[in-house]
């Protein structure tokens, strides 16, 4: 039974190096002062980035599927998420994702700007299982990608999640305040 055991972790401590994740932890202060813990993860194994922001009431998430193409950007306080179609023409691969993290980019060194619609994800499961984690029950918008924020029109607003490496702005006429 010993000899089942040791195995067992044996082959748990082979394959957490087999598929390595990485994890990268910042802590900092926000405009107003707060401190603002940050995190991180990669896991090459399922091909998944986990960013997420610890600032109290307004705390943050986001995921990148790799493996669907999706992004989905959580906002906890607003119980809203926000998807988009990963642009892999000019989003870093996990690969490079990776190096960035680790070199220590310069913060918010990816910018991208999304146009979010009024349109709701019918079937958020469609999505792959990580977007579907972090978005079920919540009401999720379907957006789009465009290389600079989207004219403001007609009381379009945007927020900007700045999530390490990754600065996000989110415009619409959904209110994400």
């Amino acid at each position: 039974m010993k000899t089942l055991i040791f195995a067992i972790a044996s082959l748990g401590l082979l394959t957490d190096s087999v598929f390595a994740s990485n994890a990268i932890q910042l802590i900092n202060k926000d405009n107003q002062g707060s401190t603002v813990y940050q995190t991180v993860n990669i896991n090459h194994h399922t091909n998944v980035a986990a960013f997420n922001i610890y600032a109290g009431p307004h705390s943050s998430n986001a995921i990148v599927d790799y493996n669907s193409g999706m992004i989905a950007y959580h906002m906890p306080y607003k119980r809203i998420c926000v998807v988009s179609r990963m642009n892999r023409n000019n989003f870093p691969n996990i690969s490079q994702l990776d190096q960035m993290t680790n070199e220590g980019h310069p913060i918010h060194s990816i910018s991208r700007s999304y146009g979010i619609s009024r349109q709701l994800v019918s079937n958020v499961a469609t999505l792959g299982a990580p977007i579907q984690a972090i978005c079920r029950g919540l009401t999720t918008y379907w957006a789009t990608e465009y290389p600079r924020p989207p004219p403001l029109v007609g009381g379009r607003a945007c927020a900007g999640i700045n999530l390490l490496i990754l600065n996000v702005n989110l415009c619409g006429g959904v209110s994400v305040f």
